[in-house]
């Protein structure tokens, strides 16, 4: 039986653990865009979510779902790291001439993309979360209140998300990060179920299919609800 630190630090587990929380990611994504479409039923449905979200589990819901997707996001970080470490490692020259074959875009720039999408998760929380950039439009201020249909006042959040995707600055950074997600998930998602075993041929062809489709949901999904606020169908 190897030692578990050999396993620990093999390439394949390293592929592993990126795959595993690469799908978990996906999996929080289509969480949180179900949450986002609540945008379009009006604000009593965003922020009576808002509450069921804050009070899940007497309030410790919210906090175990933030250090599981804390532990997900390094963990994946992490591995991408490690891994392109070791394949600059293994190929110390460059090529005088890369000649792409079935690589894409998308697959050739994962670390830069990730990477991206890191920083633009930072600012995403300081923003939305923490409420420390564009705090003139944080849903704990003072007149971002709303009284729900049961009489209770809660944090206004659809006038949050409302006033700040107003701000065209605010939407095309946001726009930017959904089309960077996107490229990211069109590779990720299906080199993730191979990573995992799913290699047949005949499977193989339908996982990639999936994975486009399923990327381009969650990026338009995402970016539907910027949009809508730009052009006002969303006020």
């Amino acid at each position: 039986m190897r030692p578990f630190r050999e396993v620990w630090q093999s390439t394949i587990f390293t592929k592993w653990v990126m795959a595993i929380t690469g799908l978990l990611i996906v999996g929080f994504l289509l969480g949180h865009l179900s949450g986002n479409m609540l945008m379009f039923l009006g604000k009593e449905h965003m922020n009576e979510y808002g509450v069921e979200l804050r009070s899940l589990l007497h309030g410790a819901g919210i906090w175990v779902v933030r250090l599981g997707l804390v532990v997900i996001f390094v963990l994946h970080i992490l591995s991408a790291l490690k891994l392109s470490g070791r394949i600059r490692k293994a190929r110390p020259q460059r090529y005088a001439k890369v000649t792409p074959q079935e690589s894409t875009l998308a697959g050739r720039t994962m670390l830069l993309s990730g990477l991206l999408l890191l920083f633009y998760l930072l600012y995403h929380l300081a923003h939305f979360t923490w409420g420390i950039v564009h705090t003139d439009f944080y849903a704990h201020n003072v007149g971002y209140e709303y009284t729900l249909a049961n009489g209770h006042v809660v944090p206004d959040v659809y006038k949050m998300v409302v006033n700040s995707f107003q701000q065209p600055l605010i939407s095309v950074l946001y726009l930017l990060a959904m089309v960077f997600t996107g490229m990211h998930m069109n590779h990720a998602i299906g080199s993730a179920l191979q990573t995992l075993g799913l290699t047949n041929h005949r499977l193989v062809p339908v996982l990639r299919k999936a994975g486009v489709g399923l990327s381009i949901i969650i990026a338009a999904g995402f970016s539907a609800v910027p949009i809508s606020i730009l052009i006002g169908i969303v006020k």
